[in-house]
C-alpha cells in the first residue's frame, strides 16, 4: 500500500516534462486499488502547488484517465467528481493561451474517445469557460486597483457614484453560506473522503462549547468579579487582595476558554466549507448520474422494442426450425465405405 506522505513526495517530484507525467501515472496504475486515496491527494496538492506545475497535475490525471478506462474505470469514476473544479482552478491560476488551449484539449480528447458521457464533457467545458471568466475578472480587479494609484478622478461624477455604490455593498455583511460560497469559487478545495468528514464531525462532538465542566466554574463565578460597583463594598486590604487573586483566577479561566472557543469556531468554519465542497460535489455527481440514468431507461425501452419486434417476428416464421424432418448424418463407416 502507498501511504498520504508517499503521494504526496511524488507529487513534490512531479515535473511538466512527458518522462515525469508517464512515470508518475504508471505508479498509480499500479496502485490504483487504492484510487481514491490518491484522487483525494491530486486534488489537494494541486490546490497548494504553484501555479507553473498545476498543468503537469492535469497531464497526469488525463494519463491516468485515459489508460485505466482499459482496467476497469475506478480512476475514470474517481476523478469525475472533483475535475469540474479543479480545471476551474488551474484555468483561472495560469494566464497562458497555450495552456488553456491544452486544457481544452484535453476535454476535447475524453468527449471524443467517449471516456465521459456528453453530459459530463458539457459540465467541464462549462467549468473551463467559468475559470477563464473568473482569470479575466480577477486581471481587471488587478488593474483597477493599481491603476493611477487606485484614486479616482474628482471631475469623473460616473466614477463618483460607482464608488459610492461599491462602499455601500461593502457595508452588507456576508452570512456564513454565502463567505463559504464565495470562498470556494475562488479557491476550490479538494472533495474530501467520507472518513474523514466522520472525523471532524466527531471531533465537534467534543468541542469546548459543550463543555459542561468549564461552563459551570464559569457560572459559579462570584458577581464581584464581573461588577465594579461593589468595589465600594471592600472593607479592609485583605478583602482586595482576595477579590484580586479571583479576578486573576477568573480572567486566566476565560481566556483560555475564548481561545479554545475561537479555535472552536475556525475549525466549525472549515468543517462548513468541507461539508459544502463534498455537498457540491455530490450534487453534480447526482445530476450527472440522473441524466446517465435516463439515458439507460431510453436504451432500455429501445431494447426492448426491438425484443417484441424479434417475437413478433419469431411468431410469424412459416415454420418451427426444431420439427423440420432431416435425414440423418451419415456415419463414419458410410463417410469411408468404398
Amino acid at each position: 500500500m502507498v501511504s498520504e506522505s508517499q503521494l504526496v513526495k511524488r507529487f513534490a517530484e512531479l515535473s511538466t516534462s512527458q518522462q515525469s507525467v508517464e512515470t508518475l501515472s504508471l505508479f498509480f496504475m499500479h496502485h490504483r486499488r487504492q484510487s481514491q486515496t490518491i484522487v483525494h491527494v491530486w486534488a489537494k496538492e494541486l490546490v497548494s502547488a504553484s501555479p507553473d506545475k498545476k498543468i503537469a497535475f492535469l497531464y497526469v490525471a488525463n494519463d491516468v484517465i485515459q489508460h485505466d478506462k482499459r482496467k476497469g474505470g475506478e480512476f475514470v469514476k474517481n476523478f469525475l467528481p472533483i475535475l469540474p473544479s479543479a480545471i476551474q482552478h488551474i484555468v483561472s491560476q495560469l494566464n497562458d493561451e497555450n495552456i488553456h488551449k491544452t486544457v481544452r484539449r484535453i476535454i476535447n480528447i475524453w468527449g471524443e474517445r467517449q471516456i465521459y458521457e456528453p453530459d459530463a464533457i458539457k459540465l467541464l467545458k462549462t467549468s473551463f469557460e467559468s475559470g477563464i471568466d473568473k482569470k479575466i475578472s480577477d486581471d481587471e480587479d488587478d488593474e483597477e486597483q493599481t491603476n493611477g494609484s487606485g484614486k479616482r478622478k474628482l471631475n469623473d461624477p460616473s466614477s463618483s457614484g460607482s464608488n459610492s455604490k461599491r462602499r455601500r455593498k461593502a457595508k452588507r455583511k456576508l452570512s456564513l453560506r454565502e463567505e463559504i460560497r464565495r470562498d470556494l469559487t475562488i479557491s476550490p478545495i479538494p472533495v474530501p473522503l467520507v472518513d474523514e468528514l466522520v472525523k471532524m464531525l466527531q471531533e465537534l462532538e467534543n468541542s469546548p462549547s459543550s463543555d459542561a465542566d468549564v461552563r459551570e466554574k464559569i457560572a459559579a463565578l462570584p458577581i464581584e468579579v464581573s461588577d465594579s460597583n461593589l468595589l465600594k463594598n471592600l472593607r479592609d486590604k485583605q478583602e482586595a487582595t482576595d477579590l484580586y487573586k479571583l479576578v486573576q483566577m477568573a480572567h486566566g479561566l476565560l481566556d483560555e476558554y475564548n481561545l479554545r472557543l475561537e479555535s472552536e469556531l475556525r475549525s466549525r468554519r472549515h468543517t462548513a466549507k468541507i461539508l459544502q465542497a463534498y455537498i457540491q460535489a455530490q450534487e453534480r455527481q447526482i445530476e450527472y448520474e440522473e441524466k446517465n440514468l435516463e439515458e439507460h431507461k431510453s436504451k432500455l425501452v429501445k431494447l426492448q422494442t426491438i425484443g417484441e419486434e424479434i417475437e413478433k417476428h419469431r411468431k410469424n416464421m412459416p415454420q418451427d426450425v426444431n420439427n423440420i424432418d432431416m435425414a440423418p448424418l451419415p456415419s463414419a463407416g458410410d463417410l469411408f465405405a468404398r
